[in-house]
């Protein structure tokens, strides 16, 4: 069982966590890690779910030495045509014009968990608690961490916690007080789609009235489509039998697909905006979905996790884990990555508000949006960099690689 020495231990076992876990795999710092999963989920996965990784995200997983076993998994996105519903106009913003083999990558979620949790399995500096379940933190000099294991109740004392799951949020909240919601009174419906039309690399964001519908290439003629709408539309679509909801977004999509042929797996979620203002606090600190949650829109979420890790690894990795260094280490890491945490969430939050509704102003000022990123190379790059998380004042390659 956990040891009593260690540096850090990790509350959740999601993608952010195991990833985490993989940046510092085979180092001096000695990691527990709190999993509320038995170790027999990772044998048969069972998470039917796709997120796209950006190129930055890509890089990051090179140096961790896993690019070449997940890459197979994935398609790549080279252009995504951006178009609205009904008006005139729509743009393509273009991987060449970055000079990039691709704007991102899709891969399914239970590859790259496979991956991530094969990678850190039996590495010396890593303890894993399976089925395991923390039920208090108490801050202090030493954190004491209270969890059941096995259905057994343990306690540890740790020299610093991190949180890599929002579903701590409870735990979360009674450390961390300042904390910004927004309910976008929305839901994501999301589904694969099977159509006739072959292998493309081109990405679809499609603006209507009622939301925003992302289309985005799998392998074959599968298709991921990802709607934020409504809670009343949402409402309609979850109650449509399936050919009626193949018409439905047929209708939407138009040819952009081709003739949708099957719609699987239709799922549906609340969508709402949280972030921590302030995501450390002396020895404790947050990551991942425990940080912030974003509006799919930009499909940031993860992409910014991962960056997150592999910035605070890199603190981690040049600093000496004493005690009385880690808050310093924590606020140093806060400094650094807050202002993207904030450039991220106005942009998605900015977005998600001003694509909405019929308002004839709102379709004329969106339609002369897109006439002018479609002949203004340099403000879609812009908007390139910021999908893919790179300050403009940096070429992508260097800032990434840094």
């Amino acid at each position: 069982m956990f040891k009593e020495n260690n540096n850090i231990t990790i509350i959740g076992a999601g993608l952010t966590g195991l990833a985490f876990c993989n940046l510092l795999k085979n180092t001096d710092v000695k990691i527990n890690l709190i999993d509320i999963n038995p170790k027999s989920f990772y044998e048969n996965l069972n998470i039917d779910r796709h997120i796209v990784l950006s190129n930055t995200s890509r890089v990051i997983l090179e140096k961790m030495g896993l690019w070449q076993a997940i890459s197979i998994h994935c398609n790549k996105l080279k252009d995504i045509h951006i178009s609205k519903k009904n008006i005139f106009g729509s743009t393509i913003v273009k991987s060449s014009d970055e000079n990039l083999e691709s704007l991102g990558y899709q891969v399914p979620v239970k590859e790259l968990v496979k991956i991530f949790y094969q990678n850190i399995t039996n590495v010396d500096n890593l303890e894993i608690a399976h089925n395991a379940e923390v039920t208090s933190v108490e801050p202090g000099e030493k954190v004491k961490i209270a969890f059941t294991h096995d259905s057994r109740s343990k306690n540890i004392e740790s020299c610093s916690v991190i949180f890599s799951t929002g579903a701590t949020d409870e735990l979360v909240d009674s450390i961390f007080f300042e904390k910004v919601q927004k309910d976008y009174k929305q839901n994501a419906i999301t589904c694969e789609v099977i159509s006739d039309q072959h292998n493309t690399e081109v990405a679809f964001e499609r603006f209507t009235n009622e939301g925003i519908l992302g289309l985005i290439p799998r392998k074959e003629n599968s298709w991921t489509l990802i709607y934020s709408t409504n809670q009343k539309e949402s409402d309609y679509i979850n109650n449509l039998d399936n050919l009626d909801s193949i018409s439905y977004f047929q209708e939407l999509l138009g040819n952009k697909c081709g003739n949708i042929q099957e719609i699987k797996n239709i799922k549906t979620y609340p969508l709402k905006l949280k972030y921590h203002k302030s995501f450390t606090k002396d020895n404790i600190c947050l990551l991942g979905d425990a940080a912030h949650t974003l509006h799919p829109i930009a499909a940031q979420s993860f992409n910014l996790s991962l960056r997150d890790c592999a910035y605070l690894t890199k603190l981690i990795k040049s600093e000496n884990l004493e005690k009385n260094s880690l808050p310093q280490m924590y606020k140093n890491y806060h400094l650094k990555r807050i202002d993207e945490v904030n450039r991220l969430v106005k942009f998605t939050d900015s977005l998600a508000s001003l694509v909405h509704g019929t308002s004839f102003i709102k379709n004329n000022l969106i339609s002369m949006s897109f006439l002018f990123m479609d002949m203004n190379k340099n403000l879609r790059v812009n908007i390139i960099r910021y999908l893919l998380g790179v300050n403009f004042s940096k070429s992508l390659i260097s800032n990434s690689e840094e």
